[in-house]
């Protein structure tokens, strides 16, 4: 069976977006002297209640598609929780402005915690990233630091950004997150013009925090095409569609090397989430990563 584990970095009673000193393990699996991890990101305005419930969502349907194909996932995955949910006096999409700083923050520290990391006898820890709207944002700024470490023993071998909400002219820029973007072997966004929090409430968030004029995110058209390897328009897709989707796991599912035997259709629609099941298939990382199919 898998293993299913949590690290956080948030505090029992935070004020405005406070992050923790440094990254706890909690309840479930053990990071430590792994050849391999997952870790799931979610994104702003998630209490860590909400954030649960959609890791729980996405890895029942990450099951189904295992135990299809006849296979297993990489394990163990890791819910990675932070202060996505600052408690301001407005409606959740419009307090965006004031958790890019605790996003950063929180990815200062993981990137610390991770690079304490070891593999089996002292062997570098293979990392797949899983995030979605800021927690893209908190994968970036993670990898950013990475660069500065030349004695990380971090590797990074893939990154699934969903409904990213991340400035293109950040993404973009090899002095701001394209480097760092660039880091792991394999690189996918899945995005949605649909998407009306990333259309109005980031772009206005944004300009807010003065990091643009009301920019376009990654997520809304899977912009710049030279930051990833793939881009998969999930049409009609809202921004919380994605973690429920059996449709996205299959894309998620691909890029973990489980092998897809069938497509997704076209112009699907998020699906509900199944059972909370955490009865993943176990696997060891494979020696060689199997090939990537680009679907439609």
């Amino acid at each position: 069976m898998a293993e299913v584990g949590q690290l956080t970095v948030r505090l029992d009673k935070p004020k405005y977006g406070q992050v923790a000193p440094a990254v706890t393990v909690l309840e479930g699996a053990s990071p430590y002297g792994r050849r391999s991890i997952v870790l799931l990101i979610h994104g702003y305005a998630n209490s860590q209640t909400t954030a649960s419930g959609s890791f729980s969502a996405c890895l029942s349907n990450l099951e189904k598609i295992a135990s299809k194909a006849n296979t297993s996932l990489l394990s163990p995955v890791f819910e990675f929780y932070w202060p996505g949910d600052v408690d301001i006096p407005v409606i959740s999409e419009m307090s965006y402005p004031w958790e890019i700083k605790p996003a950063v923050a929180s990815a200062g520290k993981l990137a610390e915690f991770l690079e304490g990391l070891a593999g089996p006898g002292g062997t570098p820890v293979e990392v797949h990233f899983i995030s979605h709207s800021l927690g893209g944002r908190v994968v970036l700024e993670t990898l950013k630091q990475f660069l500065s470490n030349t004695k990380s023993p971090v590797i990074v071998r893939s990154i699934s950004l969903m409904a990213a909400a991340v400035p293109v002219h950040m993404a973009e820029s090899t002095k701001e997150l394209l480097n760092a973007a660039s880091l792991p072997t394999r690189r996918q966004v899945l995005f949605s013009s649909s998407d009306l929090v990333l259309m109005i409430a980031f772009r206005l968030g944004e300009t807010l925090a003065f990091e643009g004029f009301f920019p376009e995110a990654v997520g809304s058209f899977g912009n710049p095409t030279k930051m990833s390897q793939q881009q998969h328009n999930l049409h009609g897709y809202k921004h919380w569609d994605y973690w429920p989707s059996a449709s996205a796991a299959t894309y998620l599912a691909n890029f973990l090397q489980v092998p897809v035997a069938v497509p997704p259709p076209p112009n699907v629609i998020a699906e509900n989430p199944g059972p909370n099941s955490r009865n993943l298939l176990a696997a060891a990382v494979p020696d060689r990563a199997l090939p990537v199919r680009s679907l439609p």
